[in-house]
């Protein structure tokens, strides 16, 4: 493989700091697993065979500095190097777990090979083992990291949703009208974005120590959220993300605080043009999204939730915000760009996403897959990652968060499950 200039879209991802770091960290559980197995399905499922051409980036290292950064192969690659048994012993329960976790996640990767490692923990709770996968967001962004799992799992993915279907080509004026929106709405949303006020509050604007605290729910009955949407006619993801602000605003009540009247939090949004091969990259945009507080009135807050929500798909926020990052990447020096990058995101409290999986059991070298969750980075002085993945008919939140802003994110889990208990009642407004 040759050396490759590593594009704008991964780039940006490598601007990262010593109090957070641009690593997507995951835990996942399943029945007893034999180390060796694992790392013979890695190397048959993603290294060779029809598959290694697609993943190849797992095999390269990062070259180059500032703007002339390039994808290059690890002349000294071995796939032993990055499935090792975890830095920690008796990791044996979820309190063991967690704390190692929130110790890893900000601790940076080694530069000399490529920005990826699988630490194995052989012995973990009831019989099981643990997987703690640890990627470089350069790499690929969600759904490239999904499209690499469903390579690695037995039978793939299977039923998991997938994008919506291509929608007819549109006629032509159609199509110069959609290309001119880009350039012409640009400025305006931009202006938009450089005076929005930032938020303050203990969860955004204290210091970050870069001591990262994890904790994430139990496995909450998906059912119960399809039924809140199916009530308001909203969709799986505006429940969530409502869920969100309100366990936001429960927590600072739990500490004696005011909640604001809004979050400002970044929701990664997919911008692959529908029917596009996927690729292993980064394509979406971070997209400004203001949640509604409060603790009470969960219908309400819902709605306006979806509303914010689909004013925002119906928009070309997430393609120009996608296609400004680009250009600072390529056009301005790295120190420029990089601060007006996180002059930006640095308005928001949290980074919040939603990812979803397939609704049948899985299975990894022939073990059965308990569960799995996954930790969003966050970057500048953004301290709080919120992710959300549906699994098995059952969903889970993850909470990353620097020590200084959330001292015991147990805390926070507790207030999204209280929200969660909430939609159980949930009744239609309108009666």
């Amino acid at each position: 493989m040759p050396r490759e200039p590593i594009a704008a879209n991964d780039a940006i991802w490598l601007q990262d700091s010593v109090d957070n770091r641009m690593i997507i960290n995951a835990v996942i559980t399943l029945d007893r697993l034999d180390p060796a197995a694992l790392l013979e399905a890695f190397r048959a499922r993603i290294l060779a065979g029809p598959e290694a051409a697609r993943f190849a980036r797992l095999r390269c290292r990062i070259g180059g500095t500032g703007r002339r950064r390039y994808w290059e192969p690890d002349p000294d690659f071995d796939l032993s190097r990055h499935i090792v048994p975890a830095r920690a012993h008796d990791l044996h329960d979820l309190a063991a777990l967690r704390a190692f976790v929130g110790q890893e996640a900000g601790r940076g990767l080694d530069w000399d090979h490529p920005q990826w490692q699988i630490q194995v923990v052989e012995d973990f709770l009831d019989g099981g083992s643990a997987l703690l996968v640890r990627i470089h967001h350069s790499i690929g962004d969600g759904e490239a990291l999904v499209d690499m799992f469903a390579s690695l799992v037995d039978g793939g993915l299977g039923d998991r949703p997938g994008p919506p279907p291509a929608p007819p080509a549109p006629a032509l004026l159609d199509r110069l009208a959609r290309a001119a929106a880009i350039p012409l709405s640009a400025p305006g949303i931009l202006l938009r974005r450089l005076t929005w006020l930032p938020d303050r509050g203990p969860l955004h604007g204290p210091a970050l120590s870069g001591t990262k605290r994890v904790a994430w729910t139990q496995p909450l009955d998906l059912e119960v959220v399809k039924r809140a949407k199916r009530v308001l006619g909203a969709t799986v993801n505006d429940v969530l993300m409502a869920s969100v602000s309100g366990a936001f605003s429960s927590y600072l009540a739990a500490l004696g605080g005011e909640a604001p009247a809004r979050f400002l939090v970044n929701m990664p949004m997919n911008v692959r043009a529908p029917g596009r091969p996927l690729r292993f990259d980064n394509h979406f945009a971070p997209v400004p999204l203001e949640l509604p507080a409060g603790t009470a009135a969960h219908a309400r807050r819902i709605l306006e939730v979806k509303a914010r929500l689909d004013r925002v798909k119906r928009s070309p926020v997430p393609q120009v915000i996608y296609e400004l990052q680009r250009a600072l990447l390529s056009f301005l020096p790295d120190p420029v760009s990089r601060g007006l990058i996180d002059f930006l995101a640095n308005k928001c409290t949290a980074v919040v996403t939603n990812m979803s999986g397939p609704s049948r059991e899985l299975a990894l070298a022939g073990r059965r897959i308990r569960s799995m969750i996954f930790w969003v980075p966050q970057r500048a002085r953004i301290g709080i990652g919120i992710s959300i993945l549906s699994l098995c008919g059952k969903v889970q939140v993850g909470i990353l968060a620097d020590a200084n802003l959330v001292p015991d994110p147990e805390v926070l889990v507790a207030a999204f499950e209280r929200e969660f208990e909430a939609l159980k009642g949930l009744e239609d407004p309108e009666g």
